[in-house]
């Protein structure tokens, strides 16, 4: 599994770690070919609008975890409020255009803080991860790939892509590192859309009748159905692009009898 760092951090050791690297990897630029390859780059990338969150769906779940804090320190009364703010936030991120739909399948669970047996493992697996269903985004975060060369173009483009997150322009960030030919993968954070309305409602039913322990643990089961949803800047899954370069590096088959002298 892979552990994704804040991407403030990585620039900040992507620089230190590659600025002795500069005269050796600052290569020319191709000319017309490589900007054309570049824009198509780009232009997928920006349609894709990798990395949008829903921000009723984030204070969502920000307001599912504070009904559980309040349970936990014996304050039902913030409990009852922050859950039917969840509850009525829940209901506004249903029609945000951030949700997609994709089988469980095709995302990845987070990582435990402690390791679980292989059997827990299978179990915790959704029976119907072949379904495809809607998720809500709810957070992200995003690295540098690592096969990333620090070059004086590429450092300046994740420096002007950091100063664009730091307003959370995504689309502009993504624009600077695109140019630049950086590889960047998103990791976002996504709660499935209908488990999570149903938990909540389920949760505020509790609390509202005192039952503040079982709601705790319908919540708990709600925040343990988040997955991880890995793009990297081009659009691509980054499991398909793993494959691809595994496939790439495997040896050929062909061409393995040795060659015949010709006299």
């Amino acid at each position: 599994m892979r552990v994704y760092k804040g991407f403030a951090a990585l620039l900040v050791a992507s620089t230190v770690l590659g600025g002795v690297a500069y005269a050796a990897d600052a290569v020319p630029q191709a000319p017309a070919p490589t900007q054309t390859k570049q824009e198509v780059r780009l232009e997928r990338a920006v349609d894709k609008d990798v990395g949008r969150l829903s921000t009723d769906g984030a204070q969502a779940l920000s307001d599912i975890q504070a009904a559980r804090f309040a349970i936990f320190n014996a304050q039902t009364d913030q409990a009852k409020t922050f859950i039917h703010k969840a509850k009525d936030e829940l209901q506004k991120a249903a029609k945000d255009d951030s949700v997609f739909m994709k089988a469980a399948s095709e995302l990845e669970a987070p990582m435990k803080a402690q390791p679980v047996s292989t059997d827990a493992k299978a179990d915790a697996k959704p029976a119907d991860a072949g379904k495809v269903i809607a998720w809500l985004p709810v957070d992200s975060q995003m690295s540098l790939g690592e096969a990333f060369q620090a070059t004086p173009e590429k450092i300046a483009a994740v420096t002007n892509a950091s100063q664009h997150l730091k307003t959370d322009d995504r689309q502009g960030a993504l624009e600077k590192l695109a140019l630049a030919d950086v590889d960047v993968q998103f990791a976002t954070a996504v709660l499935p859309l209908d488990h999570t309305i149903s938990d909540v409602n389920k949760a505020a039913d509790l609390i509202d009748q005192g039952h503040y322990y079982e709601a705790n643990a319908v919540l708990k089961d709600t925040t343990d159905q988040a997955m991880i949803n890995v793009v990297d800047i081009y659009g691509q899954p980054y499991k398909a692009k793993t494959t691809k370069t595994a496939e790439a590096h495997t040896p050929s088959k062909t061409n393995t009898q040795p060659a015949t002298k010709v006299d």
